[in-house]
């Protein structure tokens, strides 16, 4: 019998204290000789997470100074994947007070992306050797989950070929890209015909140590996009991002999301609930 079991995070968690629970929870997954997953929810505090394929220039205007680079950190942000989860380092920031985000590194595949209040974390545990599932298979799996949740609320999400993820289309006014779906407020000169064109709703990186995986999927249920401006999410050229709530045009309960996702995840995973 294929099991789901999900795995609850209260509170506003430090990326560093969810991926010691994942690696605490893949050890024990790993021994189990069932059909076994865990789905672990959260909501991080706000940090910047560099993944390995990050390049400096990503980071845009992000206070990142390389002499404070941890000792043996790559400074070039060009890293060679590794075979599983490494040491996280945590990169001080300059002249911003102890609110500011953290700017963390991440064994996860992509490049930088932005996790905070608001966005949903779903990190899926499972051992593709004995789910029998190919890499390429579980990150077509994540991104189906996602599309699925979007369904639930009644939007149409979509694969884009070359670019890891969920996209949907969304109209542009030609605003900054945490405010590409909203209306011009007054004294903003707003486009007579706008066009349509996708924006990213939910994000997608995994790592695999001894055919255990581990990261998943952030989606923007109802955040400020704001801190996406200071980087090129996912290092592809700026494209806009978008949350459930502004699709929407209205406020989402994390709870909504929680219950999508995981119904996503059971359909996709064909499991039952543990």
């Amino acid at each position: 019998m294929r099991t789901l079991k999900i795995i609850r995070m209260d509170g506003l968690v430090p990326y560093a204290a969810g991926y010691t629970r994942q690696l605490a929870e893949a050890e024990e997954l790993y021994k189990n000789p069932e059909l076994l997953a865990k789905l672990i929810l959260l909501q991080h505090a706000p940090v910047y997470t560099l993944g390995r394929t990050t390049k400096k220039e990503h980071l845009l205007t992000l206070p990142y100074d390389e002499d404070d680079a941890p000792e043996g950190a790559d400074k070039s942000y060009e890293r060679e994947a590794s075979t599983g989860p490494s040491p996280l380092a945590s990169i001080p920031q300059r002249g911003e007070g102890n609110e500011a985000p953290e700017i963390v590194e991440s064994d996860r595949g992509g490049s930088v992306t932005y996790h905070g209040p608001g966005q949903l974390t779903a990190y899926l545990l499972l051992n593709l050797k004995r789910w029998e599932i190919p890499i390429h298979q579980h990150l077509w799996n994540l991104e189906e989950a996602a599309l699925r949740a979007l369904a639930a609320f009644g939007l149409q999400g979509r694969r884009v070929e070359g670019m890891t993820g969920v996209w949907t289309d969304i109209l542009d006014f030609g605003f900054p890209i945490s405010d590409s779906t909203t209306q011009p407020t007054e004294g903003q000169s707003k486009i007579q015909n706008p066009k349509s064109k996708m924006a990213k709703v939910c994000a997608v990186g995994v790592a695999c140590q001894r055919w255990m995986t581990f990261h998943g999927i952030g989606l923007n249920v109802d955040l400020d996009l704001a801190p996406f401006e200071r980087i090129d999410p996912c290092g592809l050229g700026r494209k806009p991002v978008t949350s459930l709530s502004q699709l929407l045009g209205r406020p989402v309960a994390m709870s909504e999301a929680e219950e999508a996702v995981v119904k996503a995840f059971e359909e996709v995973l064909g499991t039952t609930n543990a």
